[in-house]
């Protein structure tokens, strides 16, 4: 998954949480979501947190450094044995 996005009228419903979890489930194994760490993005940082946190039961890590893609906030965890 490269770009998740949600049009300003669907957000706050529940809808991108239930789509994030299709994708979880639909392809299991070691997950790195990669997320802008900067201040202007604290709605996407709340939004990955909560949602990384309600699907794994919070088993996943959380940091932020440096990536392939540059400096980014990156939720890890693994769905193998869901």
């Amino acid at each position: 998954m490269n770009d998740f996005f949600l049009l300003q009228p669907f957000r706050g419903k529940g809808v991108a949480q239930k789509a994030a979890t299709q994708v979880f489930e639909r392809f299991k194994g070691q997950w790195e979501l990669f997320t802008n760490p900067m201040e202007q993005n604290i709605t996407g940082q709340k939004f990955w947190r909560k949602t990384v946190s309600s699907y794994t039961k919070n088993h996943f890590e959380e940091a932020v450094g440096m990536t392939f893609d540059g400096h980014k906030m990156v939720f890890r965890f693994n769905n193998a044995d869901r």
